[in-house]
Order: C-alpha cells, then sequence, then structure tokens
C-alpha cells in the first residue's frame, strides 16, 4: 500500500486518482499548531477501490518545527513524494488507533505492517523493532507536546503495536490516588484484570452517602484531563492508564462532572482536536446567552430532556460507527448490540428517531429506488394533533434502504427521543424503562474500543429487575468493546454480580476514609451478608425490628406476640422474636 505526500497539491493528487491504483493513503496539507510544531497530515485513503475515512496522523522529523515544509524541500530536492523517506529520521503517531485497525480490517495485518514500517510508526518502532533512532526522538519534548497531544494519540501510542502484532488489547489495573472529604490521600486499585476466571469488568465503590464516592470519580475524571506527567504523591494516576476514552453517565440532578474537556483545554492553554476522548451524559447542559458580550455566555442549566436529545443522537451515531469502523476484525456491531440488550427489557420490533418538515421522504435515505419500502418509514398522519413527530424512522442493522444519517440529522425531532415501535406502532414505556434506554443507546453511541465508563448511582431511577438487567447489558457492551466500567453506587444487587476484589467500600471511621475488600466471596453471595458488612449493623437495623421490640415488652413475652400475631407471622420472624426474647438477635 503506497503512502504519498501531496500536500497542496491537487493537480498532483489529481493526476495519482487518474492511476487504477485501488490502496493508496494521500498526506495531504494542514496548519495546526502544537507549541509551535506543526507535524500534522490529514489523509485520503482508498482501500480496494472504496474511499476509507482514517484518522489524521502526525509526523514528527529529527530538528524540524513544521512538517509539511521539510517534505517540500525534499520535493524540491527530487524527491518522489512516496514514503518510507531513504535515510529520513523521523517518526509517527496517529491521532487515533483505529487508523491501523481500520487498514487491518481492509486489507490484512501485512498491508497494516508496510504503512507502519513506511511511516516509521512509533509505537511499532520502540516496541517491536526497538529501533534506537526512534527512541531517542521518543523521548523529546516535541513527541511528547505534538505527537501525544491528542488522548487517542496517546493511547495509539501504547497500544498501536498490539493491533500490528495481533495481540489482545486489554485495559491494566489502574491505580489512583485522590483526595478524601477529610482532606487525607487515599489509593484505590481498580482491579480489572485477574487470573480467575470470575468476571472483573466492572469495579464498584460503595459505601454509605458522604463518604465521597462521588467525588473520588470526578478526580479521576479531572486527573484524565491533567495532561501534566508530573504527578504529586497525594494524586493522580502512578501511571498512564491505556484507556482510549472516558464516558461519564450520571443521572443525578446534584452530580458535578464536567460537561466536556473545554474548561480543562482552556486552562492548560490549547485545544484539542479529539474532543471525544470524554463524553457525558446526564441532566446538566449548556445554555447560551443571546448577548454575546455577556461575561457568563453559557451557563450550566438541568433539562429534563437532554437525555432523550442525546439518545437519539447517539442511535444514530452508533449506525455511522457500524459503517465506519465495520471492517475492523473485532468490531461489534452497536445496533445489532443494542439490539440485543434493550429486547431482554422490553418488547419491541424497531428501534426508530422521529423526524419533522423533511418534504420528500426520499431525502431521508441513501438509496431512493427504495423510498417506497413499507418498513423504512412509518407516517403518523396525528402528528399535528398529537404533537409528536411526522414520521418515525427504524434504524436497525440490516434493510434494504439505507438512512442518509445526514440528512435525518438535519430533521430530526430530537424531543422525541428514541421510540420503540411493535406491530407498526409506537409503545409506551415506564419511567425506568425510558432513562434504561437512554443509558443502553449513549454508551453505544459513544464507547470505543478500550473506553473506561464511569456510572454515577444507576440505581437510582431502576427498579431491581432492571438493576440486574442493566449489569447484565454493561457485562456485554464491555466485553464487546474491551472496556471496563466503575460505578459508585449502593446497589446491593450489583456487589452480587462482582467478585470482591472488585468491591471497593468506603467507610468513614474518625474521620478518616478506609477502602476495604469484603473479607467474603461476594459474587452470587448473600445480599444480607453483603448489606451487613458494607453499610453496618446499625445503618441497616430494620424498622420492624423496633417494632417487634415494642410488641414484646406490650406482650410480656414473645410467645404471647407470636400466639397473637396467629397467621399473620411467617417463620422467619417467629425465629427472629424467640432469639430477640433470649437475647440472641
Amino acid at each position: 500500500m503506497e503512502v504519498i505526500y501531496v500536500g497542496k497539491d491537487n493537480a498532483k493528487m489529481n493526476e495519482f486518482l487518474k492511476t487504477p491504483k485501488d490502496n493508496f493513503i494521500f498526506l495531504l496539507y494542514d496548519a495546526w499548531d502544537d507549541y509551535d510544531h506543526k507535524t500534522s497530515f490529514p489523509v485520503y485513503c482508498r482501500m480496494n477501490g472504496v474511499d476509507v475515512q482514517l484518522p489524521p496522523i502526525k509526523i514528527l522529523f529529527q530538528d524540524e518545527m513544521t512538517s509539511h515544509l521539510y517534505l517540500e524541500s525534499l520535493l524540491q530536492s527530487g524527491w518522489d513524494g512516496k514514503f518510507p523517506i531513504e535515510g529520513g529520521e523521523y517518526i509517527s503517531n496517529p491521532e487515533n488507533i483505529t487508523f491501523y485497525e481500520l487498514i487491518d480490517g481492509h486489507l490484512g495485518t501485512t498491508q497494516a505492517l508496510e504503512v507502519a514500517k513506511s511511516l516509521r510508526d512509533a509505537s511499532y518502532m520502540s516496541h517491536i523493532i526497538e529501533d534506537e533512532v526512534s527512541m531517542r526522538m521518543i523521548n523529546s519534548s516535541a513527541f511528547k507536546v505534538s505527537l501525544l497531544r491528542e488522548r487517542g494519540a496517546v493511547k495509539a501510542f501504547l497500544d498501536g503495536w498490539r493491533v500490528l502484532g495481533k495481540k489482545t488489547i486489554v485495559i491494566d489495573n489502574i491505580n489512583f490516588r485522590f483526595k478524601t472529604v477529610s482532606g487525607d490521600s487515599q489509593q484505590l486499585k481498580l482491579n480489572f484484570n485477574s487470573e480467575t476466571p470470575l468476571p472483573h469488568d466492572i469495579n464498584i465503590l460503595i459505601g454509605p452517602n458522604g463518604v465521597g464516592k462521588s467525588q473520588a470519580l470526578i478526580q479521576l475524571v479531572e486527573a484524565w484531563f491533567n495532561e501534566s506527567e508530573q504527578t504529586t504523591l497525594e494524586t493522580g494516576f502512578a501511571e498512564k492508564p491505556n484507556i482510549n476514552q472516558l464516558v461519564v453517565v450520571s443521572y443525578s440532578p446534584f452530580e458535578l462532572f464536567p460537561l466536556d474537556s473545554s474548561d480543562f483545554d482552556q486552562t492548560a492553554g490549547f485545544k484539542k482536536k479529539d474532543e471525544n476522548s470524554y463524553r457525558y451524559f446526564g441532566l446538566r447542559t449548556y445554555e447560551h446567552t443571546i448577548n454575546p458580550h455577556s461575561d457568563t455566555p453559557k451557563k450550566i442549566v438541568l433539562s429534563r430532556k437532554w437525555p432523550k436529545i442525546n439518545a437519539a443522537r447517539s442511535l444514530l451515531n452508533c449506525l455511522d460507527d457500524d459503517r465506519r469502523y465495520g471492517e475492523i476484525k473485532t468490531w461489534a456491531k452497536k445496533i445489532d448490540s443494542l439490539y440485543s440488550v434493550l429486547n431482554k427489557a422490553i418488547d419491541f420490533d424497531y428501534i426508530a428517531v422521529g423526524v419533522n418538515h423533511y418534504g420528500n421522504k426520499d431525502v431521508l435515505f441513501q438509496e431512493k429506488l427504495w423510498g417506497s419500502d413499507a418498513s423504512s418509514i412509518l407516517i403518523n398522519n396525528e402528528a399535528k394533533l398529537y404533537g409528536v413527530p411526522e414520521a418515525y424512522i427504524p434504524i436497525t442493522s440490516h434493510r434494504f434502504n439505507e438512512p442518509n444519517t445526514d440528512e435525518l440529522r438535519k430533521y430530526l425531532d430530537v424531543n422525541a427521543g428514541i421510540t420503540f415501535i411493535k406491530d407498526g406502532e409506537p409503545i409506551k414505556l415506564s419511567s425506568g424503562q425510558r432513562l434504561f434506554s437512554y443509558m443502553v443507546t449513549n454508551i453505544l453511541g459513544a464507547i470505543r474500543r478500550n473506553s473506561l465508563i464511569l456510572i454515577d448511582e444507576p440505581e437510582l431511577f431502576l427498579h431491581p429487575t432492571l438493576e440486574i438487567a442493566f449489569i447484565e447489558m454493561l457485562k456485554e457492551i464491555l466485553s464487546s468493546f474491551g472496556s471496563k466500567a466503575l460505578f459508585a453506587t449502593h446497589s446491593l444487587v450489583t456487589v452480587r454480580e462482582l467478585p470482591k476484589d472488585c468491591v471497593h467500600v468506603f467507610e468513614n471511621n474518625s474521620d478518616t476514609l478506609f477502602i476495604n475488600h469484603p473479607p467474603f466471596e461476594t459474587f452470587g453471595g448473600d445480599i444480607q451478608r453483603i448489606s451487613s458488612y458494607v453499610f453496618g449493623d446499625k445503618s441497616v437495623s430494620k424498622p420492624f425490628e423496633s417494632w417487634l421490640e415494642k410488641k414484646i415488652k406490650e406482650y410480656g413475652s414473645g410467645e404471647k406476640l407470636i400466639k397473637a400475631l396467629g397467621k399473620n407471622i411467617n417463620e422467619e420472624m417467629m425465629i427472629q422474636i424467640n432469639a430477640m426474647q433470649e437475647g440472641k438477635w
């Protein structure tokens, strides 16, 4: 596969396009500035005769500040524009690991390796070849501030060699120190890898209110945004985690997670291209003021509509991702996963988005030939009367006519969220089912390979059955995308689904926070035993026990109380009354 620099020379690019070559990568021009270094190259790629969207790549040349000027000078000296450059000292790094995953998916590992060698990929040259020139350049400040500027680029450098070496990429255990509510520092070791067969994809923080579980999650996000490698002994990651993305899900009206990376990037004095390396889903959003001269051009507000708006957009993102990354051999189709997961909790045929004011329905589809297919669009004749979308477009992985997602976004009724269709009609969901569907759709719409999903109290609006379904759903998604999750929760049914070394119990004692694992195996364990350990006997004492104590005194003995209750007593309560009578409870 040829890699060719064309820069701004459109004539040269058009000349290359006339040749009957099916597999090539053109490096184009970009003036993106990284601390006075200009190393970025957008790419135009064709594989097997099909245009494929690859992420940009950055190339650093020894002792050069502006890479494209250096390449232009080589062209003037007779270079033909083709990589590799003989005798050149340079290294490269893509802005996202999908650069090589897509080449591998379309053309195979051999072709991906050829490209990596031609571009002297930093991950390949350092981890596999152990090239001395590359290692020297990797240790330079130019490499760190320019080629590792994007968070996705860090992941590409850490794990790109695994893609090229056909090795499984897994998120390692993460050691993180954070400030507790009392001001001291505590270490949290997230156990995502284990030699045991028990599932370790999810870790949880659990304990009473006020011990700082959510604060630990927020500080983890802040550490992720902090690009400085100088971490203190008190806070931050022990070493850079090999995660590709952070996704935060929190539907509490009181949470304070960052909504995006803009404030952190502004504080740091620079902007990143890879804004989707951090995604937030919750009830909070920005409200922009009309006055452009306002000191606060945007403020944060609570919005009940925001979750459904996000869900509609995320559903279309799932379809786009399947189209873009479907050739990656290990890609798990998002739309298929969405149907598989949600069908376990909701009885439906299709998941759809609503559209309004679209005029000719053919514009909504890529293939107009199938515009009359009955399953492609459901017209709502009562839309004006009930204020619902004029039509629904089912989103599925296999259909005769493919929706045009760019056009759908123009006419999308975001306030309708996502709609579930059964027997040709929209169905009504409970509030718990709606939130469940929003969480699943938003996570799938955002997730990348090797993401870390942070979820704050997912049980807030879910009944126990949906809690279990949510855990089952999440395990399936995490497994499909090589990702992990961390919860802050009070849910005991969640604890029962995880091994003890994934359960981090927060307990305050004399203003000091202790983080322990249960001394017994929690996976498939007894709920009452888990509750007693996590929340303590006093915290879980039940109101009916106080009632029993009063009634035993009132009737004079446990036997008389049992007799008075007659048929209104079960065996467990009878045993408890006798034990309380004897002072053994």
